[in-house]
């Protein structure tokens, strides 16, 4: 064999390792949270507490945002008196880090900790919840959103962004001082409205109507609302006044977006939809399963906030 082929030869598994490299996607930036499971007091309806189980003392939890290709790292603390896990839902996460004891990742103890990492998927809504006894955890108040967010460079489609997070706390019981218990289930110890509803149960954003916030844009914005909904039960969502255009689902945006001014949130489901606020005005949002907006002195109960077009 000649020198020059010896040389090639030699040279070859260090060629190989160099176009393989090339050929990879390059790796984002890592994107460290710390999420802690604890029971915490939470407000909400002005002077109605209840004692959730939170992440970070906030319900929903943190909104951990994050770039399509980065590393995400996340640590679960558990303080709760029971073990749980993170199931990351929608976004396919190597094996082992999924969040279902025993399948896909383990339990995560009672005092324990454990660190989930994977890369993020593409640009989209997805949310996080255990997987563990999940449907009580769930329903005591822990979930939160995961937004991959588009890349710097990608041309931006609207003005502003919304999360509209629906949640069902399940039965309120046990007063503890100024507060209630949330419970695992859909009971009725939170009391009824005249209309039937179990009062205080059903959530957006963690509030309860007419208590949500109401959300205030310009008109001629266009606003992309992030729906989600943790619960078991389908909400038909409801605005007046206008429509959204919807552009992805699950996380994968459509080829052909659609209108809809009743966008009905299954379990589990989350929607991307625009709003183009062109109607000024005070507007009501909210759930076209009626019996899920009781009436009130102070107004719409449950699952209603307004949003409010400026001129």
């Amino acid at each position: 064999m000649t020198t020059a082929r010896l040389r090639l030869t030699a040279a070859l598994p260090l060629l190989g390792a160099l176009a393989a490299t090339a050929a990879s996607p390059a790796l984002g930036a890592v994107r460290e949270f710390t999420l802690t499971a604890a029971a915490s007091t939470w407000e909400i309806s002005p002077g109605q507490k209840v004692v959730a189980w939170t992440y970070n003392q906030t319900l929903p939890g943190p909104e951990l945002r994050v770039s399509a290709g980065d590393v995400v790292r996340v640590t679960l603390v558990n303080q709760l008196p029971e073990a749980t896990t993170i199931h990351w839902h929608g976004v396919p996460v190597p094996n082992g880090m999924d969040g279902v004891p025993g399948v896909s990742a383990p339990v995560v103890a009672r005092g324990a900790r454990f660190t989930y990492e994977f890369p993020a998927p593409d640009p989209g809504t997805y949310w996080y919840h255990p997987h563990a006894n999940s449907a009580a955890q769930i329903a005591r108040g822990l979930y939160g959103l995961l937004i991959v967010e588009p890349a710097a460079t990608a041309p931006k489609e609207w003005d502003r962004e919304v999360s509209l997070v629906v949640g069902e706390s399940g039965s309120m019981a046990g007063a503890m001082g100024g507060g209630m218990g949330m419970g695992g289930g859909m009971g009725m110890g939170g009391g009824m409205s005249s209309s039937g509803m179990m009062m205080g149960t059903l959530l957006i954003n963690g509030k309860t109507g007419p208590y949500v916030p109401e959300i205030r844009v310009r008109k001629g914005e266009r606003v992309l609302f992030r729906m989600v909904n943790t619960g078991n039960m389908v909400h038909p969502m409801h605005l007046h006044g206008m429509s959204w255009t919807v552009t992805a689902t699950d996380g994968f945006p459509l080829p052909s977006p659609y209108r809809k001014d009743t966008l009905p949130l299954n379990a589990g489901e989350r929607y991307d939809a625009l709003l183009e606020a062109d109607n000024p005005g005070t507007w009501m949002l909210h759930c076209h399963n009626l019996q899920h907006v009781g009436d009130s002195a102070a107004g719409a109960t449950g699952l209603s906030m307004m949003v409010v077009v400026e001129p």
